[in-house]
């Protein structure tokens, strides 16, 4: 099962990346996702591997999907940006639009702590962590309608800063951000 798994690697790494995991965890991520899937092959072999030796690719993205939201709970998902670009330098060709991006999320971060703690904090409890509104509205007693206009409020903010940085960003201007 592994080597047919494994012919596909490279897939599979390219699927945890477009996840949303950090180029520099994907490897470890579709690693891990291997030693589970070898831990209870005999009970998902035959959802994993169709007759005819085919992977089930839902089965893999799923898979890789509930081990990369695992993995990204357990640890902190803010990774410092030097640590960052210190470890993708080798293996990573565009380090400038990497460093635009951290400018971006540290603009944002800026701006939203700028709005005092209750927003800042509703702001980086939502946009920040996998919670909903309405699980923020369960846990805090705050009513789901001014959760949204809120956040509805925040992303105006958000987009009245750094809109035009965004811009650039996409269209591949880093320097003047």
């Amino acid at each position: 099962m592994l080597e047919i798994l494994a012919s596909r690697h490279s897939e599979w790494v390219s699927l945890a990346i477009s996840l949303g995991c950090p180029h520099h965890l994907a490897e470890d991520v579709v690693q891990e996702v291997y030693l589970r899937l070898h831990k209870y092959s005999e009970s998902v072999y035959h959802k994993l591997i169709y007759p005819d030796n085919e992977v089930n690719t839902f089965y893999m993205f799923v898979t890789i999907r509930n081990t990369l939201r695992t993995i990204l709970k357990g640890e902190n998902v803010f990774v410092p940006v030097d640590e960052f670009i210190f470890e993708e330098a080798d293996n990573e060709p565009d380090i400038e639009k990497e460093e635009a991006f951290s400018r971006i999320m540290t603009k944002i971060q800026n701006e939203a702590n700028s709005w005092g703690a209750y927003h800042s904090k509703l702001f980086n409890l939502y946009f920040m962590t996998d919670h909903s509104m309405r699980n923020i509205s369960d846990g805090t007693d705050i009513g789901l309608t001014h959760i949204y206009n809120n956040l509805k409020s925040y992303r105006q903010a958000i987009v009245k800063a750094i809109g035009e940085d965004y811009e650039d960003y996409l269209n591949g201007d880093y320097e003047q951000i």
